[in-house]
């Protein structure tokens, strides 16, 4: 059977690279102030969980395991993968994954060697990211990406007959050669994903990337993930509450680090033979979760499932869940870091007051807490109330449930006490 479940990689990209501007001289100036200043991803709620520094000599350690493949397994891809010390080893501080070329005498063609290492831990939800130099040169096919440790959890997809996408993928960084200045990330599910030409993309032009350092980054979240180069967030995926045929992102994703040649994507307009060995460079990946005192921010209309429940316009901007009454209720998937006391906060507005807020694991039987919802004055004119509640660590759904209704959710935001 096809090994579908790396195929991924293969795109039907949709390039929308960034329109160019010119600027002033004021207005550039005010432009690099404002991209000096611009918060690293939120770096002060992050802890450093795992890293390679690559600060060692010789084959990539027990952090990473090779894939050993012929060519054409996935995506017409021509490379071997190899766990071969010419294909993948660390030097000087950094790992080298080479592509390189033999030249074949019955064929009349190269024979082409690469590498593709999997890290051997995995997590759910977190920010990942790597420092790197992408290879360039026609032909080369370049990703960092995760995917899942459980490719059939969701079951066989009827498209690909493998569990691929249907457990998901989250492509943080793609590049092919041809087009060596436009990033793209991607993320690929049951519902959205290149076979049927949906997939969640999106792009950006960095300056050089073969001869420049650059930060690839994903901040995946319960509700959404977020793509960044050099700290810069150019795309958005949400989760949008209808299930896992489009949000599988709950449950645990390994690292990938791979460079392909040709394929249906990377060799679409063509394998230069003669630019051989081709390197991505890379000079660390590290990987950070959220530590216990960060706010874990839900926003309301982002449910995983409502019963009764709209979504409207808000004025705080994005939207809210209204027309919350009596019997309502709305699940969120959350990832708690650690057992104990947390304080929930409910950004809240209400005409006439007199509603209440059941706080509970889905499902019932397990009620957290009950906070009554006062009379703010009007359904736009928004309050935030609080209690406080004891929750078990680990990824879970939470919910909420309407004793008795006629208010708005803007947000909930859990903070460990």
């Amino acid at each position: 059977m096809p090994d579908y479940q790396h195929s991924a990689i293969q795109r039907l990209s949709f390039l929308s690279a960034l329109s160019s501007a010119l600027f002033t001289q004021r207005r550039l100036a005010v432009f690099l102030l404002v991209i000096l200043f611009l918060p690293h991803a939120n770096a002060q709620n992050w802890q450093l969980i795992w890293s390679d520094e690559f600060n060692y000599s010789g084959y990539p350690n027990g952090n990473w395991s090779p894939e050993i493949w012929n060519p054409g397994v996935v995506n017409n891809e021509l490379q071997h993968y190899t766990a071969n010390l010419d294909n993948a080893y660390v030097s000087n501080g950094t790992l080298k994954i080479k592509a390189a070329a033999v030249y074949n005498n019955s064929t009349g063609q190269n024979d082409y060697y690469s590498a593709r290492l999997n890290s051997t831990a995995s997590w759910t939800y977190g920010r990942f990211e790597a420092r790197m130099k992408l290879p360039g040169g026609w032909g080369t096919w370049p990703a960092f990406w995760l995917y899942p440790d459980d490719d059939f959890r969701y079951g066989t997809n009827r498209v690909t007959n493998y569990g691929w996408p249907n457990a998901g993928e989250i492509d943080i960084m793609e590049n092919v050669g041809y087009d060596q200045n436009v990033i793209h990330a991607s993320t690929h599910s049951a519902c959205c994903f290149w076979a049927v030409g949906t997939q969640r993309t999106g792009t950006i032009n960095v300056a050089d990337p073969t001869a420049n350092w650059h930060v690839y980054a994903a901040e995946w979240y319960p509700d959404r993930i977020a793509f960044f180069v050099d700290g810069v967030n150019y795309f958005t995926v949400w989760n949008d509450g209808t299930g896992w045929e489009s949000w599988p992102f709950n449950h645990n994703f390994h690292i990938i680090l791979n460079l392909a040649v040709g394929g249906d994507w990377g060799g679409a307009q063509g394998v230069d033979p003669n630019i051989w060995p081709r390197i991505m460079e890379v000079d660390y990946v590290r990987v950070y979760q959220q530590s216990d005192a960060a706010p874990i921010q839900i926003e309301a209309e982002n449910f995983a499932q409502m019963s009764g429940v709209q979504t409207e316009n808000c004025s705080e901007g994005g939207q809210n869940v209204g027309w919350i009454e009596a019997g309502d209720w709305m699940v969120w998937d959350v990832n708690i870091p650690s057992s104990g006391s947390y304080n929930i906060q409910y950004r809240v507005a209400s005409q006439n007051g007199g509603g209440s807020i059941q706080f509970e694991r889905a499902g019932g039987g397990l009620i957290y807490g009950t906070i009554g919802v006062p009379n703010t004055g009007g359904w736009q004119n928004w309050t935030t109330i609080s209690h406080n509640v004891n929750l078990t660590a680990g990824q879970q759904q939470v919910a909420i449930y309407a004793p008795a209704g006629g208010y708005n959710l803007n947000w909930i935001r859990i903070t460990r006490n």
